[in-house]
């Protein structure tokens, strides 16, 4: 499987790219150049590489095929050399590629190979049952791949409690389990049924071709430790936590998921797809459902590792294409680091934000239809310059903060905080918001697209509400209800916080006289309304 090794190094060198660009890493020279190099390989070898793939699997199972297994519950007949059976349980002793049928009501196959074997399973028509184990462990080999033969289907399900054998570290933890690369391919179908924990696992890299994969998880439903690929196929997850998830926390190079093509179908108690680093989508159809729906938010609790996100990473988010529909109790899209949104349909419903980042979120395409929110766009920075976008939001419709929580109110005594800001430069903006439809703890600016706000809070909230500076220097805005701060030629300030500044203008008819208790002149509170 030399082919997909290099697919696999390519993704793996594209990830520390992306984690270098704008993660809390820091690549090195010597890998930077690495990088390079490979993105290039890429452009010049991609296809032939899927075709030598597939290829080299297709000729293996059609004339490589070390033995030909058939499962019973009467005795386990092996045609073949590598492998042997003791009772139920079937064991892989070497590289090659096996053909398996049959079924085991109360067995195993457990593969335990050298260290640089790979080993191909071909699941004909296989139903097993496992009462102390995974129904597959992959104890040792350097790569196993389970291969799904055409038009059948295989069923996989563990035990509710699993028995092990020896004092290793790495126990096995799923229905399917490998403590090297596992490989999912083929045109079958695969359904696993995780009664003690995870579905599908293993603790290197997980590689999903194809083929129709079914997975009920008391836990999580499909995890890759160090890393998640998927090309193309069906994915069906019903999950007691993650739908997906990479979660190696030790290295900044392992723990991504990089998604470009497929169906996804995930239901999960906790969060859709999670990644420790970074989350690639490129392609691909997802319907993800998490904690119960947007409606049921108050699913959430105090407990800070409670999360119910559709997709979530802890490092960097780059969407470029796909259709996603997601209903989550938590934020839709969350990242601790940055979003980039640069293409794609997305129909979000949130119990909080539809669109969450820490740091910097960037739209420069797409169609993006929240259909309800608590906040709908919130991050540190955020730039659109292009897409269209439609939000419904009960609070902000887009809100600029501190991710720290770090107070930048005016009552509070805090000027506003330069290092947050908006700049919207083009895009087709629609937002109905419960309060402000813009709110910047910061500075915000527009100078181009089409925005239309609304913000139902008449009397109490603003249209827009920036501590710093808003500044209009182009685009066609549009404001219905509440406050407006949008002076003549396009330049305002918080108009309602007191005088303003000779350089903004008259005040318009329908703000009103300040509140009593509010300074006089905004001198005394330290000139907040003068430009940086």
């Amino acid at each position: 499987m030399k082919y997909k090794k290099i697919i696999l190094a390519i993704l793996l060198a594209i990830n520390m790219a992306f984690a270098a660009i704008g993660c809390t890493s820091t690549a090195n020279t010597e890998n930077s150049n690495t990088v390079e190099n490979s993105v290039v390989d890429t452009e010049k070898t991609e296809d032939t590489q899927e075709t030598s793939l597939e290829t080299e699997v297709e000729s293996k199972s059609e004339a490589d095929a070390k033995a030909t297994i058939v499962l019973s519950d009467e005795g386990i007949n092996i045609d073949g050399d590598g492998a042997t059976a003791n009772d139920s349980t079937l064991t892989i002793n070497s590289g090659g590629t096996y053909t398996i049928s049959g079924s085991l009501s109360a067995g195993q196959i457990i593969v335990n190979a050298s260290s640089t074997d790979t080993v191909n399973l071909i699941l004909n028509g296989v139903d097993i049952t496992a009462q102390e184990n995974a129904a597959i462990y992959a104890s040792q080999a350097e790569e196993l791949i389970i291969t799904l033969s055409e038009n059948t289907e295989n069923t996989l399900e563990d035990a509710t409690n699993f028995t092990y054998a020896n004092k290793s570290d790495e126990k096995p933890d799923a229905a399917i389990f490998a403590k090297n690369d596992l490989t999912i391919n083929g045109t079958g179908s695969l359904t696993v049924t995780a009664n003690f924990n995870n579905g599908i696992g293993t603790k290197d890299n997980l590689v999903i071709e194809s083929g129709t994969l079914n997975v009920t998880a008391n836990n999580h439903g499909i995890r890759g430790k160090d890393s998640i690929t998927v090309l193309d196929g069906v994915i069906n997850v019903t999950a007691g936590s993650d739908g997906m998830q990479s979660n190696n926390d030790k290295k900044t190079d392992k723990g991504w998921i990089d998604l470009s093509g497929g169906t996804f179908n995930i239901t999960a108690n906790s969060d859709g797809i999670q990644a420790e680093t970074n989350l690639t989508i490129s392609g691909g159809e997802y319907n993800i459902i998490t904690g119960g729906r947007s409606s049921s938010s108050g699913v959430q609790t105090t407990n800070e590792s409670d999360s119910y996100k559709g997709l979530k990473a802890n490092s960097n988010i780059e969407i470029s294409n796909g259709i996603f529909v997601i209903d989550s109790a938590d934020d839709s899209i969350h990242s601790n680091g940055n979003i980039s949104i640069l293409g794609g349909s997305f129909t979000l419903s949130s119990g909080d934000d539809a669109i969450h980042a820490d740091g910097d979120l960037t739209i420069t395409d797409g169609t993006i239809d929240v259909l309800t929110s608590y906040e709908g766009f919130e991050s540190s920075t955020m730039t659109i310059a292009g897409g269209t976008m439609t939000i419904e939001a009960t609070d902000d419709g887009i809100n600029l903060s501190d991710p720290n929580n770090t107070s930048t109110s005016f009552f509070d005594g805090e000027r506003p905080n330069d290092n947050l800001w908006l700049l919207i430069s083009g895009g087709t903006i629609t937002i109905v918001a419960g309060s402000d439809a813009i709110d910047s703890n910061g500075n915000a600016s527009m100078t181009g697209g089409t925005v239309d706000l609304t913000a139902a809070t008449l009397g109490e909230g603003e249209t827009i509400d920036v501590n710093g500076t808003w500044e209009q220097t182009g685009g066609d805005l549009t404001e219905t209800g509440g406050n407006s701060m949008n002076g003549p030629g396009g330049m305002g300030g918080p108009d309602n916080m007191g005088e303003r500044p000779d350089s903004m203008g008259e005040r318009p008819d329908n703000m009103g006289d300040p509140p009593d208790n509010m300074p006089s002149n905004g001198d005394e509170m330290g000139n907040p309304f003068q430009k940086p």
